[in-house]
């Protein structure tokens, strides 16, 4: 247990970032260092989607609210690229705001 002057850590991450190490200055301003590893990829939750996955994702474009809902044909750090009724849809990281896996379609 660490007392709330003295910096705390904790083990890397999965994808080896640190947490940040809470500290108190002089004055008792009370700041955050970073410790993640230059260039480290942070956690991207969609980077947990696997090829062939069903799944949907959430995403904002000028007009407003999209749903992208499919197989999963491609996932990178920069877009996810769902297989949806409609043909291919590549949504961009910039523009996702939450996606999930889902089951299967229900047989008819």
């Amino acid at each position: 247990m660490s007392s709330p002057e003295s910096p705390t850590a904790h083990g890397p991450a999965e994808n080896g970032a640190m947490p940040p190490i809470d500290q108190r200055g002089p004055d008792g301003a009370h700041e955050q260092i970073s410790t993640r590893a230059p260039r480290a990829i942070p956690d991207l939750p969609w980077m947990r989607f696997e090829v062939g996955q069903r799944i949907v994702i959430r995403y904002r474009l000028s007009d407003g609210l999209h749903d992208a809902l499919g197989e999963a044909l491609e996932v990178a750090p920069t877009h996810v690229t769902v297989a949806t009724r409609r043909g291919p849809v590549r949504v961009d990281a910039r523009t996702m705001v939450t996606g999930k896996r889902v089951p299967p379609p229900p047989s008819l």
